[in-house]
């Protein structure tokens, strides 16, 4: 129903960012990959021992991984959401990936026809890492503007907002 001159997406999640710009500029690089992967873990008898040596891998890309590594990163990215616990990301202070295994029988790991569609619907899309207040050099009046902040802690003992090695409070949504 709208005219859409520009679209905007920024995170500060940078393997978020990374996995958006993956689907967008190699879609059959990463459907390819993730086929791998899913192939690979369907057909273990260890998913688990599978699973935790992917997450290991995942987190030393992070830390080592270089401009060759962004699509081996967002696949693991993608491959970790779809097999850990709830498809919650989670990392502690060091920035690692610590989200345990979940427990689905044959989880989705590769929609190939949901990311080829993603990947066009991005292609013209301006995909940033960075703070949320990064945003107001593209806001004017014209501007419609959503924020997804994370969830709230609902008691102190679930005080989960873990979503960079930073943590996230009330603070930083000022």
């Amino acid at each position: 129903k709208y005219t859409v001159k520009e679209v905007y997406i920024s995170d500060i999640n940078a393997e978020l960012i990374n996995t958006y710009k993956t689907i967008r500029d190699n879609c059959e690089g990463l459907v390819s990959r993730l086929k791998a992967l899913k192939d690979e873990y369907m057909n273990t008898e260890e998913q688990k021992e599978y699973y935790y040596t992917k997450r290991e891998e995942f987190n030393n890309l992070k830390i080592n991984g270089n401009q060759q590594t962004h699509l081996e990163k967002a696949a693991l990215f993608i491959f970790l959401n779809k097999t850990c616990f709830n498809g919650l990301y989670r990392v502690n202070r060091k920035g690692g990936f610590n989200v345990p295994m979940g427990s689905y029988k044959n989880p989705t790991i590769c929609d190939e026809d949901n990311f080829r569609n993603i990947s066009k619907s991005l292609q013209k899309v301006t995909i940033i890492c960075g703070d949320y207040t990064e945003s107001k050099k593209f806001i004017d009046e014209n501007t419609f503007v959503y924020f997804d902040p994370p969830y709230r802690p609902l008691t102190e003992t679930a005080s989960f907002n873990t979503y960079t090695e930073d943590g996230f409070s009330d603070r930083n949504q000022t």
